[in-house]
């Protein structure tokens, strides 16, 4: 049966007044928003999930993942 507003007969277009939005399984732990199906996302280690647009840069990215970002000194193996 064709929808009398959007035209559509599967699903509805999401500016159609039927259309129901896709509940989210998982949330984005840098801007909450769920993460839905076809969006792009990251998960650690520890299950945080975020967008792959929430991701502001590769130090971001990496201090979120767990790694350490070092600075190599002059007596490396005296300090290691």
């Amino acid at each position: 049966m064709i929808c009398e507003f959007c035209r559509k007969i599967i699903g509805h277009d999401s500016r159609c007044p039927n259309y129901i939005p896709q509940k989210a399984v998982l949330f984005c732990s840098s801007c909450g928003q769920g993460i839905y199906y076809g969006e792009n996302y990251v998960e650690n280690e520890n299950g945080e999930c975020r967008h792959y647009d929430c991701i502001y840069g590769i130090q971001d990215l990496l201090e979120w993942l767990g790694y350490k970002v070092k600075t190599m000194v002059d007596n490396y193996e005296e300090n290691y």
